[in-house]
């Protein structure tokens, strides 16, 4: 599908939340970071998160790695002025495969790409295997669930956001 055939629109969902763990924390330092997503589905497929690099908050963090939830990889905690402090939690999950300005930050700071959604939005083989097949947002509700039962979905808010969608067929363009 061309750019031409893509229309956002702002539309009402959700931003969520997820605690992501620093492994091997130092004592007085922060044991985790909180990442605000979304689409936590293509968390399967983060390389890193990112921080503001004048961020008081996260500073200590940089260059730490954290432990990417339900996958078992760990990835780094990076510095990057793409960040906007006052969204979110100011912590940015990177998944370059799925997001063009995530692709920037990867390209950047050298990150691997690591794609979990196939052509037909279904999650594919680089995902952990309860998740592969099942389509986009059906893993949504998984991961979620998941991330709830782990006790690292800290939070769900409404969020009005922009959301691309096909001009002819109105399906959410991945």
């Amino acid at each position: 599908i061309s750019d031409l055939e893509v229309v956002s629109e702002e539309e009402n969902g959700f931003l969520w939340s997820i605690r992501y763990d620093v492994i091997n924390p130092q004592p007085g330092e922060p044991d985790h970071v909180v990442v605000a997503t979304t689409r936590p589905e293509t968390l399967l497929g983060d390389t890193a998160v990112m921080v503001h690099p004048e961020d008081a908050r996260y500073t200590r963090l940089i260059g730490k790695t954290v432990k990417l939830p339900l996958t078992g990889r760990e990835i780094p905690i990076i510095a990057d002025d793409y960040v906007d402090r006052e969204f979110g939690t100011g912590v940015v999950k990177v998944a370059p495969a799925h997001d063009f300005n995530d692709y920037a930050v990867g390209q950047r700071h050298g990150l691997p790409t690591i794609g979990v959604l196939t052509l037909d939005a279904r999650i594919n083989e680089n995902a952990p295997s309860k998740y592969r097949g099942h389509g986009r947002f059906d893993a949504r509700r998984m991961v979620i669930a998941d991330l709830e039962a782990l006790g690292l979905l800290e939070s769900v808010k409404a969020h009005r956001m922009m959301v691309p969608r096909g001009d002819r067929t109105n399906a959410v363009i991945e």
